[in-house]
């Protein structure tokens, strides 16, 4: 004959971490059966050594622009850094500051990656580096390890992915296009111009009655932006970036005219000579304070050109398409950024999880309230706080059908430093542009 008999176990844990508090027993009871004869009372303390969750620091190596918020959300790395405490507390965010020059951006990054350093975990990777990056294995796969991509425009995840490898979550995009003060071109009879001739034409009109005006205002310094700017002109001249051999075509006819008129409009005056020491922020400010008709620059900053305390022009511009001479293509340039991971990083279960946190659609709508306004989370732009931080993103509709990629290649970093070389050369008149285009070429060919 058998009996059932309650035995009590008292599992003592013991939490013996650096400064840890003493964990509550655990009182577990359980009921075993025993011959009726016998009596029976065991208590049984069992200990258990159950360590803390590890404290683990990832770090996030980005511009000074995602302390930054440009609407009324809070900045971008704040709401990461928020996301990331409240859902995994034991994993504390650093930032690492990254130059704000793409290039010295792209270079400290190859440093890293290249010496298989962990010095960053997660990074920012520009649009033009994936081939690069993803062909020098500098980024962990992310494929099945990322869930949220389920709500992604497939568009965003393949900007960023090389050969079926998706490398980064993206964050932010964003396209170019030509913004003009559409009050001073009906003021003096003009329509927004379709090519160069009519930017030119309208231009020259209105600064020979309105000499204090700029005609064209573009950011010209030897950095990224001018290989968007000088691409836009390529294309509008109906030009391309490699031959159908694969050859370098940067010194064709048509690349020829369309350096010839960046070196033109500087030389006439239409665009302050300053231009050739300007980045982007330089070039919209002239144009927000009023002081230029035609400008070329990213589409984000009409979520704000019409706030009366950004803007001194509200209400009185206007967006299109680059302009592009007959037998040309209008081009918006693409461009934005994705944040991939180190594939040498000491942390890579913690970088994971902030990832995923950072595909989140709660990150990814605080982006879309600072900084706004392409963002590749679907249904984003239907959520009422994102449309009220992102006026006039409809606008964008004018440019979206023409985007187009900055030239394709393994070694960008490389062939981005020749273009701005060679380009700048001659928009500072060191170099005549067919000398300077012939030596682009040479230099690109000479890479393979």
């Amino acid at each position: 004959m058998v009996k059932k008999v309650a035995i009590v176990l008292v599992g003592l844990t013991l939490m013996l971490a650096a400064c840890g508090p003493a964990a509550t027993p655990e009182i577990v009871e359980r009921t075993v059966e025993v011959p009726v004869e016998q009596t029976v009372e065991i208590t049984t303390v069992v200990e258990q050594t159950v360590p803390p969750e590890e404290e683990t620091d990832v770090t996030l190596a980005y511009g000074r622009f995602i302390n930054l918020s440009f609407g009324p959300g809070p900045a971008p790395f704040e709401a990461i850094e928020n996301a990331v405490a409240e859902r995994y507390p034991n994993i504390d965010l650093q930032l690492n500051i990254t130059p704000d020059s793409t290039s010295a951006w792209h270079d400290s990054l190859a440093v890293w990656i290249s010496a298989e350093d962990p010095t960053v975990d997660i990074y920012g990777m520009d649009t033009p580096w994936v081939k690069e990056f993803g062909s020098a294995g500098w980024a962990v796969p992310l494929n099945d390890r990322i869930p949220e991509f389920d709500s992604y425009a497939q568009s965003g995840l393949e900007t960023f992915s090389y050969e079926g490898d998706r490398l980064g979550v993206p964050v932010w995009g964003s396209i170019s296009g030509l913004f003009y003060r559409a009050d001073l071109l009906a003021e003096y009879g003009f329509e927004p111009p379709e090519t160069f001739d009519d930017l030119v034409e309208a231009a020259e009109t209105i600064t020979a009655d309105r000499p204090e005006l700029s005609g064209f205002v573009w950011p010209g310094g030897k950095e990224e932006t001018l290989v968007m700017v000088w691409a836009s002109m390529l294309y509008g001249f109906g030009g391309q970036y490699f031959d159908d051999s694969g050859g370098c075509a940067f010194n064709s006819e048509e690349g020829v005219a369309a350096v010839a008129l960046m070196k033109d409009l500087i030389d006439s005056g239409l665009s302050p000579r300053e231009v050739t020491a300007w980045d982007s922020e330089a070039a919209r400010t002239r144009f927000a304070e009023g002081n230029a008709i035609f400008l070329w620059h990213n589409v984000d900053i009409v979520t704000w050109l019409d706030d009366e305390e950004r803007s001194d022009i509200a209400g009185q511009w206007g967006l299109i398409p680059t302009p592009a001479q007959p037998g040309g293509r209008h081009s918006g340039i693409t461009g934005g950024f994705a944040f991939a991971i180190n594939p040498y990083t000491d942390n890579l279960d913690a970088a994971m999880k902030v990832m995923n946190v950072i595909a989140s659609q709660e990150v990814q709508k605080a982006f879309a309230i600072a900084w706004g306004p392409v963002q590749y989370y679907e249904g984003l732009y239907d959520d009422p706080e994102v449309l009220e931080a992102n006026p006039n993103a409809d606008t964008m509709t004018a440019v979206l059908d023409t985007a187009l990629n900055r030239p394709p290649s393994e070694d960008y970093a490389q062939v981005s430093t020749i273009i701005q070389e060679e380009i700048h050369s001659v928009i500072t008149g060191i170099k005549p542009v067919e000398t300077a285009l012939d030596d682009a070429c040479s230099r690109v060919d000479a890479l393979d």
